[in-house]
């Protein structure tokens, strides 16, 4: 039988045998999980530990300027800051600083704020401009206190250009902002920040794939900023005076169909967005503006001449089952007369000279029923249906501009056409783009011939007799001769005794270096015809441009220096 001794013994080597069980067991979990942690799941683990030292910051970019064509500013940056509290990092007891910044900012213009202590975090002051908030960042911020600085897009002439611009920022986007999104918005860099122990001390992770933003690029407009201005402000005084529900303008440089001022008023809708633009967006009735096609066709197809006459003594004729009027009774007149009095009866008669496809063909020739392809969201192609769907009314009713829509682009982009000798350009809003530090010129597209120089020729001294003695008297400008055609459209969609004012006109009228087109609709009923509302805005328009730009009044000088292209790199090249 074995001794105390013995089975004691025997108890001391099982429990040791057993620590030296649970001991290896212990280490072969414990080096599992090390083989788990450094072999198989190494990367997981190693991404925790670099989150907790290591953040990913996002580098935004410049967005790029908008220049108009002579370098002037019409779409910046600028840096602001917002200031805002996080309560739960306030020493307690040193509220009382918070209220003395709360107090500076409010003494410096900023809106007054009702300070929540049992928040977390609260905006003090938002988008204070950076030379403003630099007073307040240097004289150091109460504990709990943080800023964020970003960049505000600002326009220094407001509503002269937000129908063009648009506008971007907080999640909206509209005009040229957004149909050259892409381009100004650059690209978003990253950084990878490595923090320090000590607050306030952080370093770049070099090891890390940083990036370095790419900023958007520039772009350059062909509106000039001071055409701009006068042309915008004439419309508000016309379409306001008047009493009209809106207006339209367009200053276009027929050469190349560069547009050098577009004006549409309203500005705002009334909810304070942007309005539509009325320049490519409102559809509407020509009036006589349109009998420019009607002339170009007889001219250019040699079915008459201006000297020819026509019998207009009734001052009535009769069209399939109605009659159409003259205001006056004008007796017999020349084809020159029929413009320049803008009989509605002579017009007929040419366009009895010719048929409908003819017509039609004309029509579309020089732009009418399809979109310009501006660059531009929102423009409309117009109304103009083909000659299968029309009445025994139409052809009488379209050449004196009823029966069809056009927008006000469409009509300013026509009677370019027949300013530079006869061909059709492709509007355009942009000029160049800096990319790259260099100006890179964007091209002009010419569309196609519609009428020969001599026709256009011709018509430019046809319509220079409606300025001097006929219906666009009140269009003449001192100082330069003016070609143009005034147009009065009944608005019946709207109801009787509804009209439209226009006009469109040209200087200097032998070699036109601006084409102008100005259309105010459903004005007060006095102001209702285009020599009467239109026609005069127009010749105010023209003598402030021509204040900017007296060369402008001498017929066959250069056109308008390129402004701030002119002394860009030579080695620029044309897209």
């Amino acid at each position: 039988m074995r001794s105390q001794d013995e089975m004691s013994c025997d108890r001391r080597t099982a429990r040791i045998r057993l620590a030296a069980v649970l001991t290896l067991a212990l280490f072969g979990v414990a080096f599992a999980k090390l083989v788990r942690i450094q072999l198989i799941e190494h990367a997981h683990y190693a991404g925790l530990a670099d989150a907790q030292h290591t953040h990913r910051e996002t580098l935004e970019p410049r967005r790029g300027r908008i220049l108009d064509r002579n370098g002037f500013l019409l779409a910046g940056n600028t840096p602001v800051v917002t200031f805002e509290v996080y309560w739960p990092n306030v020493p307690v007891g040193s509220e009382a600083s918070i209220d003395t910044l709360c107090m500076r900012l409010r003494n410096s213009g900023r809106d007054a704020v009702i300070l929540d202590r049992t928040g977390v975090n609260q905006i003090l002051a938002r988008n204070v401009p950076y030379e403003e908030a630099l007073p307040f960042i240097e004289a150091g911020l109460p504990s709990g206190v943080n800023l964020r600085m970003v960049e505000l897009r600002t326009y220094p002439l407001g509503d002269q250009t937000a129908m063009i611009l648009g506008r971007a920022g907080q999640g909206c986007l509209e005009g040229l902002e957004k149909e050259f999104d892409q381009l100004l918005s650059g690209t978003a860099g990253v950084r990878y920040v490595e923090r320090s122990a000590y607050p306030g001390m952080s370093v770049t992770d070099s090891r890390a794939d940083n990036l370095m933003p790419v900023d958007g690029s520039d772009l350059m407009l062909t509106i000039d900023a001071r055409f701009q201005c006068i042309v915008q402000e004439e419309l508000r005084e016309a379409v306001e005076h008047s009493g009209g529900s809106w207006g339209a303008a367009l200053v276009v440089d027929p050469s190349n169909g560069d547009i050098l001022a577009m004006g549409s008023w309203p500005v705002r809708a009334p909810d304070g967005s942007i309005a539509a633009n009325h320049c490519i967006s409102s559809i509407h009735e020509p009036g006589s503006t349109f009998k420019l096609v009607t002339l170009a066709a007889c001219l250019e197809e040699g079915l008459a001449v201006s000297s020819d006459s026509f019998d207009c003594s009734t001052g009535k004729i009769p069209v399939a089952d109605r009659t159409i009027s003259d205001c006056h009774v004008y007796g017999v007149l020349s084809v020159e007369e029929i413009i320049a009095h803008s009989s509605n009866v002579g017009t007929i008669r040419l366009a009895q000279l010719m048929s409908d496809s003819l017509l039609y063909a004309y029509c579309r020739a020089f732009g009418f029923g399809s979109r310009t392809g501006l660059e531009l969201p929102g423009e409309e192609g117009g109304i103009l249906r083909p000659p299968s769907q029309w009445s025994g009314m139409s052809h009488a009713c379209i050449a004196i501009g009823q029966e069809v829509g056009v927008t006000p682009l469409q009509l300013a982009m026509a009677f370019s056409a027949v300013a530079n000798g006869g061909v059709l350009y492709q509007p355009r809003l942009i000029r160049a783009s800096r990319e790259d530090g260099a100006w890179r010129n964007w091209a002009s597209f010419r569309s196609r011939r519609v009428i020969s120089e001599e026709t256009a020729g011709e018509m430019r001294r046809i319509f220079s007799g409606a300025v001097e003695y006929g219906t666009g008297l009140s269009a003449a400008v001192d100082g330069v001769t003016v070609a143009g055609k005034t147009g009065t459209a009944e608005r019946l969609l709207f109801g009787s005794g509804v009209y439209l004012s226009a006009f469109a006109g040209m200087i200097p009228a032998e070699q036109p270096g601006l084409v102008a087109v100005v259309v105010v609709d459903r004005p007060g009923f006095a102001y209702r015809y285009g020599s009467t509302l239109a026609a005069p805005a127009f010749s105010r328009m023209m003598s402030g441009i021509l204040s900017c730009e007296p060369g402008l009044a001498m017929s066959g000088t250069p056109r308008m220096a390129s402004g701030m292209l002119a002394q860009a790199d030579s080695g620029t090249g044309s897209l």
